[in-house]
């Protein structure tokens, strides 16, 4: 079943009710549908079954449309940043072979020039919006006035006719962008058959029996996967409201719980850490949240409590539980529930998914307790990675007649089958060859009252490897900070160098950015900082 089949007739819908809720203006179900139906029907002229269409938007009902309209007439959604640079985004779009690019009319400054070799559909970001909305947007932004040649705006695009798609369901259908579990840029091709199988299951993980009039909010992006899969494709499947933010507004959001419309939030941890620095995420209105979960980056246990604390207070049944996944599964592949749940750990698999723990160089499965590479099998693996056989030959590997994919994530499960991770291996340092896990370091010293951020990295001094912790939050004397790691964990965990910052940098879908911090690390070392 593709994508569109599965949004259209896996659950029954009321034609009118809600399906899409975007700068407070709603959009049922039927409106959704005529919506695709008239994108599938626009880009078909510019775009054919099988071939590569590009999507560079934020979460707009616009974006929402054209994802499912190129998925109706059998092409392949190549989701992207829209703040790629443009020549990021020509490089992506080669790669996959795009034939269009869609975006948002603001974006025209920088992606323009690419006109000379790809057809442009530019998308006004105030179209769906009523049009007094669309004339202050206009007064506030002013429109791009250089060159459109190849470029067409969305409603003079003509409609066209197009056919049933014949590809199978288990052929790919999305192109999203990765780090890969190596740790190397890759594009990852995943199948309408492995993104519905996740979806399905939004019920069983959101331990709910149906999704009819409730909300999510939507505020991760479509080209994340976790944004994609969960926070549009499976509440809409199942019949439910998916909450359109273009960017994270914690005041919004807010505000609609007010309204109770908001009680599914899913979101990385920096998001739950700016709607608890608001005063006003309090009161009766968090009773209106059933359950938020947490992913994309690693969740201190601390902001899981202060989070499930401030729900305790006024009475609010919802949690905020954590959970593990990568795009490679189509993101979430284990998580904690009102049904299980373990503190500390990732939650359990979901139903018709294994995880196995095993030895990162011989893959011989480990037993209970041990520590290992985690790796996942199922139907929701991706189908690889694209024009990458030789890293698709090291990911994937069969063990028990099962096909696996390596997740490049050190973990371990207990003995009720709890997952529990550790670091990325790319991440583990070696310290005179002791291997030193930052997350260790991190969740030593952030349980220090007063600290609110803290990522350790690997850097290199005089041809030798160091650790730099940086810090957001109180401060405290650097040797009483040492002190403490090296009596909770080792003295080969204690960094050479600690920098407080005003903020950890973090990367388009907030989780920290490991790599600037490593530069500026470097930077400091060699004393250009």
């Amino acid at each position: 079943m593709f994508l569109y089949q599965m949004l259209e007739s896996y659950e029954q819908k009321d034609g009118k009710s809600r399906a899409l809720l975007y700068m407070g203006k709603s959009f049922s179900y039927d409106a959704l549908f005529a919506a695709v139906d008239d994108a599938a029907a626009r880009l078909a002229t510019l775009v054919k079954a099988g071939e590569v269409a590009t999507i560079c938007m934020p979460n707009t009902p616009e974006c929402v449309a054209c994802f499912y309209a190129l998925n109706k007439i059998g092409a392949i959604a190549h989701m992207v940043h829209p703040l790629t640079p443009p020549a990021q985004l020509k490089k992506f779009m080669a790669a996959v072979g795009s034939k269009l690019l869609i975006t948002l009319s603001i974006n025209l400054g920088k992606y323009a020039p690419l006109a000379s070799e790809y057809a442009i559909v530019s998308v006004h970001p105030a179209r769906s919006l009523p049009r007094i909305m669309r004339f202050f947007f206009d007064l506030k932004v002013k429109p791009y006035k250089g060159d459109r040649t190849g470029v067409t705006d969305y409603d003079d695009v003509q409609k066209g006719e197009y056919g049933k798609p014949t590809r199978a369901d288990t052929d790919t259908g999305v192109y999203l962008h990765s780090g890969g579990t190596g740790g190397e840029p890759k594009v990852i091709e995943l199948s309408d058959a492995a993104i519905n199988a996740l979806a399905a299951r939004g019920k069983e993980a959101l331990c709910i029996d149906g999704a009819h009039g409730m909300y999510m909010l939507a505020a991760l992006p479509m080209f994340h996967g976790f944004g994609l899969a969960m926070c549009v494709h499976a509440i809409l499947i199942h019949g439910g409201v998916s909450v359109l933010q273009p960017k994270f507004d914690p005041k919004a959001t807010v505000k609609l719980l007010g309204k109770n419309r908001m009680h599914f939030i899913i979101g990385v941890p920096n998001l739950f850490r700016a709607l608890l620095k608001r005063p006003d995420f309090s009161g009766d209105k968090l009773k209106n949240i059933y359950a938020a979960f947490v992913g994309g980056d690693c969740a201190p246990q601390d902001l899981l409590d202060e989070f499930n604390s401030r729900m305790e207070s006024v009475g609010a049944n919802g949690r905020l539980f954590e959970g593990y996944g990568l795009t490679e599964t189509v993101t979430v592949c284990a998580l904690n529930n009102f049904a299980y749940s373990r503190r500390g750990s990732m939650g359990r698999m979901m139903s018709g998914l294994r995880a196995e723990i095993v030895d990162p160089e011989s893959l011989a499965p480990l037993g209970a307790g041990e520590k290992g590479e985690i790796v996942v099998a199922g139907d929701t693996l991706m189908n690889g990675y694209l024009d990458n056989a030789e890293e698709n030959a090291r990911t994937f590997f069969t063990l028990d007649g099962e096909r696996f994919v390596r997740t490049g994530d050190f973990g371990y499960k207990d003995g009720d089958g709890f997952l529990f991770f550790v670091q990325r291996l790319k991440r583990i340092i070696k310290i005179s060859g002791i291997s030193v896990y930052p997350k260790e370091i991190e969740a030593c010293v952030g349980e220090l009252d007063g600290i609110t951020g803290a990522c350790a990295v690997e850097y290199k001094q005089g041809g030798k490897t160091r650790i730099a912790l940086f810090l957001t939050g109180r401060e405290y004397p650097h040797g009483e900070l040492k002190a403490r790691i090296e009596s909770e964990l080792s003295r080969y965990a204690v960094p050479s160098l600690i920098r407080y910052l005003a903020e950890i940098p973090v990367t388009p879908v907030m989780k920290a950015d490991a790599r600037a911090l490593e530069r500026l690390a470097t930077d400091i070392a060699e004393g250009v900082l």
